[in-house]
């Protein structure tokens, strides 16, 4: 064999060898690796769970009010902020007393937890039963009426949930959730927030994050009712607020609730405010003299007068009513009988309170002698309701125009027809039948008991 021969079969084994090893077949791919395997079967789908009610959502936490300037810091809820009430009266109180107020305005909730810390010296709110709790827990002394007005629910004008004319806020609130229609929540645990909230489990009802209708804003109520105009919502807002504001709402009017307090059906939509100075044992710190100044100043008859009157010539209807005591007491119609003298607690009535009270008719003779039929309610009714002392021993009948007439109080507590009655021109007489003509008083106006 040639060596040009040797060399070329010596190329030839090479090729095949490397040709060899080029198509050597590849190994079965493991189970892991195959990329089509016999398929697992398919598990049926997890069913999907009916979601849990949870609480109304979290609202967006509001920032921690900042220190105010003042020498009475005064925490109360954004309604009194909002409605313009507090500049219009607070310029009285620091005009007299030569201060300063300091306003934080927040929602209740907050209102009483700034309270809670001694980082305010009074408190003007409107959750009864956060108030009572306040009291409860030694950060207040005493709880005082000051005022109310009402809730209102306002919406959108084409009202497209249709709860006008509905008479209950529950029922205005299901209609609302079954349409799915926006509504506004304040969201910040303020006295409004609250009553929202129980308006809602009124209605067995929780708001859910599920409810994406359901808007917990975490907001003052101005801002709530700006964003209901703006988004087209509905919401619950105290009265006054939505009446200051209504210039800066076009969209929105009231739905449920009428044109004043008066046409307010629901009665549970009511909106005391209660004020309450800090306990000065609990936080030294506290104006407390101060504070008690201005609680002595709020519940005053001419301040009360002023909170009457806010709203009436530019919305023809006060935005608040009072209701101090010393208010209630001072308008309180004169009365027009009254038990005075030697008895546990001297007693008056109105007209109508007496009208009120359990009646009798009993017969006696009049001045002309002729039997004739009177109706009245009892002396001995309403000396019980007096309480005479155990050593009294005399009544003496007052009439109005000065003359007066005495008789045995054993006798008349025994009397089982002997009264006061109701004059068809108003006013009282006494009616003691088978007794002297001379007890037989017109125009009674006081028993004394001697």
């Amino acid at each position: 064999m040639s060596k040009r021969s040797f060399n070329l079969i010596a190329v030839l084994l090479i090729l095949a060898s490397l040709l060899t090893a080029c198509v050597q077949p590849t190994p079965a791919p493991t189970p892991t690796q195959a990329l089509v395997a016999q398929a697992e079967p398919t598990k049926a789908p997890e069913p999907t769970k009916t979601p849990e009610p949870t609480k109304a959502p979290e609202p967006t936490k509001a920032p921690t009010p900042t220190k105010v300037p003042g020498d009475l810091i005064l925490a109360t809820t954004t309604s009194t902020a909002d409605s313009g009430l507090l500049n219009f009266i607070l310029p009285d109180f620091e005009q007299k007393f030569g201060v300063k107020v300091g306003v934080i305005a927040v929602g209740t909730g907050q209102a009483i937890e700034i309270g809670s810390k001694g980082d305010a010296d009074v408190l003007l709110v409107h959750s009864r039963k956060a108030e009572d709790k306040f009291v409860a827990d030694g950060f207040a002394k005493e709880r005082f009426d000051v005022m109310y007005n009402d809730y209102i629910v306002v919406g959108p004008k084409d009202d497209p949930a249709k709860i006008a004319g509905t008479a209950a806020a529950k029922d205005a609130f299901r209609m609302i959730m079954d349409a799915a229609k926006p509504f506004a929540s304040r969201g910040d645990k303020s006295g409004t927030n609250t009553k929202e909230l129980s308006i809602w489990s009124s209605a067995t009802i929780t708001p859910t994050k599920e409810m994406p209708w359901y808007n917990s804003l975490g907001q003052g109520m101005g801002d709530t009712l700006l964003f209901a105009n703006e988004q087209g919502a509905y919401t619950l807002s105290d009265r006054g607020t939505y009446l200051s504001m209504q210039d800066k709402l076009p969209n929105l009017t009231i739905l449920l609730g009428g044109k004043s307090l008066a046409e307010n059906k629901d009665k549970s939509l009511l909106n005391p405010y209660g004020l309450m100075a800090v306990n000065p044992e609990k936080f030294p710190n506290v104006k407390a003299d101060l504070a008690q100044k201005f609680v002595t100043w709020l519940l005053s008859v001419d301040t009360q007068k002023m909170i009457g009157g806010y709203g009436v010539e530019k919305f023809g209807q006060p935005l608040f009513y009072p209701s101090s005591k010393e208010y209630k007491a001072a308008m309180a119609p004169a009365a027009a009988l009254k038990v005075s003298g030697k008895v546990g607690r001297e007693t008056g009535w109105t007209e109508a309170e007496v009208k009120a009270m359990k009646t009798l008719d009993v017969q006696s003779t009049n001045s002309k002698g002729a039997t004739e039929t009177y109706t009245g309610v009892l002396i001995s009714d309403l000396l019980a309701l007096a309480g005479p002392a155990a050593d009294a021993k005399t009544l003496e009948f007052v009439a109005d125009d000065g003359y007066t007439v005495e008789a045995a109080l054993a006798d008349v507590l025994a009397c089982k027809d002997c009264i006061v009655s109701f004059r068809s021109n108003g006013g009282f007489s006494t009616v003691l039948p088978k007794f002297a003509k001379n007890l037989q008083v017109k125009g009674v106006i006081e028993i004394k008991v001697k």
